[in-house]
Formats: structure tokens, sequence, C-alpha cells
């Protein structure tokens, strides 16, 4: 039964055991991780009423990714990435405890909470990286690898669909406080994990400095025109597309003068219309389209979040945020899967923190720059700018990707990929 299982294009990637191991931890880990972020959210609305303050709380989480995402890449290529891993994850656990004790004894100020984002923020840098990269570690063949990323996306978006709807009651019932302690129990789960996990080690020809490490990887990126092409996109997606969580907290309870388990349907919407992009991005399609399918899911996403800025319905809302969700899930999985399919083993590492300081790092000025707009013109306003701009950009990027397709199909070609779906 089990093998029938995994011999469908969707779930191949759970044939490989090391997979399933690291989704186990996963599963857990980020339903504590989604509680947490809502119950922040709220903790920062409740102690500055203000949009802009938690766009100051996004950008110090993200900020260290700016700096030392550049370099992240050279520790992973070189390190064991086990180890790497285990260290980051235990980490972000003491974050979450520090998070509870300071909350649950009420002398938690708006202050503390932006050094400890920072300094998960700081960690991210490294461990956001390390498990992406290390994906495609796990598995038996570089076929599953389309299905390892749209299964951990799939457990994702559930986890974003069940943490902040628990999280909504919690609050409502006992506050933050246990928000943040269910977040540090569930690491646990996640380093129990990764302590049974065997992830390959790539042989690196000579040994480099970070800063050679770094050199390089941007050089690799510089010369391959496509990869430069998808990077530079992929950072206007993600800048557009950050300011979502920013907003939904101010329309929560500015807005719609709802509770925490307002902000929990919201959230859960998000998640419920993100899970089924990646149902959808399960679908046969061979690899070097997906840049076509990227397209089309940021015009969704500009839609959703325009609608959404626009309705005073939380049903309506909630519709909305579907397809926000929808959109935004699936295009991150196409950027995604395009980039690991089409660099080479030995830059992994350097060419996915490069990734990530341009999605994750930059997607927090748009958080940022959202929450002022919001808090100077109004939600509604702050809303439409982003969301139309996601549907400019989507057709922008009809006619700029265009000309990477040959480029893709080439590279896909030499590594057998080129009609994998």
């Amino acid at each position: 039964m089990l093998n029938r299982i995994y011999q469908m294009k969707a779930f191949m990637a759970l044939g490989a055991i090391n997979f399933r191991i690291f989704i186990f931890g996963q599963s857990v880990s980020l339903v504590g991780t989604w509680m947490q972020r809502l119950a922040m959210s709220w903790l920062v609305l409740r102690l500055t009423g203000s949009a802009t303050g938690l766009g100051l709380v996004e950008l110090s989480n993200q900020a260290p990714i700016l700096i030392t995402g550049f370099f992240a890449g050279h520790i992973l290529d070189r390190y064991d990435m086990k180890k790497i891993l285990i260290i980051t994850q235990s980490l972000c656990m003491l974050q979450a405890f520090s998070l509870a004790f300071l909350d649950f004894t009420g002398i938690i100020r708006y202050q503390q909470v932006l050094f400890l984002s920072f300094m998960l923020g700081l960690v991210t840098s490294i461990d956001l990286p390390a498990r992406q990269a290390s994906v495609v570690r796990m598995l038996d063949r570089p076929d599953q690898l389309n299905s390892a990323l749209t299964i951990n996306s799939t457990i994702f978006n559930l986890a974003r669909l069940v943490g902040p709807a628990f999280a909504g009651f919690a609050i409502q019932a006992v506050g933050e406080t246990m928000c943040f302690f269910l977040n540090g129990i569930a690491y646990i789960a996640v380093i129990f994990s990764l302590t049974r996990l065997k992830i390959k080690k790539v042989e690196m020809p000579v040994r480099q400095t970070g800063w050679q490490g770094f050199k390089e990887g941007l050089d690799y990126t510089m010369r391959f025109h496509a990869l430069k092409r998808i990077l530079m996109t992929s950072s206007l997606f993600f800048f557009l597309c950050f300011p979502y969580s920013t907003l939904l907290p101010f329309f929560a309870r500015n807005v719609f003068d709802g509770d925490a388990s307002v902000l929990g349907f919201f959230l859960g919407s998000v998640g419920l219309g993100a899970i089924t992009g990646v149902i959808y991005q399960a679908s046969l399609v061979p690899l070097w389209k997906l840049h076509i399918r990227a397209i089309y899911s940021l015009g969704m996403f500009g839609f959703g979040l325009a609608a959404f800025s626009l309705s005073r319905s939380i049903e309506l809302s909630c519709a909305a945020l579907t397809i926000l969700g929808f959109g935004m899930s699936t295009g991150s999985v196409c950027f995604n899967t395009l980039v690991q399919s089409i660099i080479e083993d030995d830059k992994r590492g350097r060419v996915m923190s490069l990734y990530t300081v341009g999605s994750i790092g930059i997607g927090p000025l748009g958080s940022l720059t959202a929450g002022a707009l919001a808090d100077i013109f109004g939600g509604t306003f702050s809303g439409l700018v982003f969301g139309c701009g996601a549907i400019f950009l989507a057709l922008w990027m009809k006619y700029k990707l265009k000309t990477i397709e040959p480029s893709v199909l080439t590279k896909l070609k030499e590594k057998g990929l080129a009609n994998v779906v």
C-alpha cells in the first residue's frame, strides 16, 4: 500500500526515509511557529496599537538575513548541515521560551519583542537556507525534488491553517503566553527528528574563506542570466507578498473591530488557499514551464489582496484571502523549485542564501512600507497599493521571464530533468 503511494508523482519524495523523518518534525514544529506568529502580532498590536509597529517587528526579524544571509551559504556548504540545523532549532526554542517567560511575568515591553525578534532573525538567516538546501540532500533521486518541495509546502500551509485557529482561541482563553510556550515545546519534535536524519555531504574542491565563497556564489549567479532574472523577479514577488501579514492584524482589530479569533480566521483562510495551491502545484507540469505558473499565481495574489482591502464583510474577506493564499503559495513553490532545479549541487548553499536574502530579506521592507501607509492613509489604501502592484508585476513578468525559457530548458536537459514534472 505504502509503496503504491510512494510511486505516485505527488508523493514520491516520501519514499526517501530521511525526508519522511524530516517532515514529521516539521509538521509539529510549524504548527507551533504559526501559533507564535499570530500571538506575536496580537501582542505587538496590544502594546503599540500601530501597523508601523508590526512592520518594524517584521523588519527586525528579517533584517539579519540582509547581512548574514550573504555568508550563510559558505557555512552551509562547508560544515555539517545536520549539526547546523540542530543548533539553530535549539536557539529558536530558547527564543520562544524567553517570550513565554516575559509575557507570563507581565514584564514584556515592545523593545524586548523587537530584540527577541531580531535574535530569531539572526538564527533564521542560517536556519532557513539550511533547511531549503538540505531537502534535496535527503532525497534518493533528483526527480523527487518537485514532490519534496510540494509536500514541504503543503505541511507548511496546513500548519498555517491549524496554528492560527488554535492560537486565536488560546489567546482569548488564556493569553499569548500559551502560544509562545507551546511553540517552544514543538521545537523538541523537530530537534528529535534531526538527530535521526542522515543528510548527504557534498565534497567541495577547494576550501575557501566566507568572502570567497560568497563572491563565487554571486559570480555564478551573475553569469547565469536565467538564474539572475529568476532571483530578481522572486525578490519583487516577496516584496509585494509579505505585507499581507502586517495588514491582517491591523484589519482584524482596527477595521473589523474584532478579537484574536478574527485574525485566526483570516490567517486560516490564507492557509486554506495555500493548501489548495500546493495541491494544484502537484499537478503535472514540466519544470521549465514553472515560471508561467508563477506569473498567474502573482496575479491571483494581487486580486485577492485588493478584494480583501475593499471588503467589509468577514465572509467575503475570508474568500478573498483564500484566493490570496492560493496565489502566494503556488508562486513561492514555483520559484523555489525552479531555482533548486537549475543550480549545481556544490553551489546550492550559496545560491539558496542569495535566494533567501532576495526574498525573505527584502520582503519585510514591503511590510514596513505597508504598515506606514496603513497608519497614514488607512489599511484600504495600503492594501490596494500592494494588490495592484502585484497585478502589474505579473503583467511585467509575462514579458520578461519568457526570454529565459531556452536557457532554463538547456540547463534542465544537462541535468536530465527536462521532462520531469
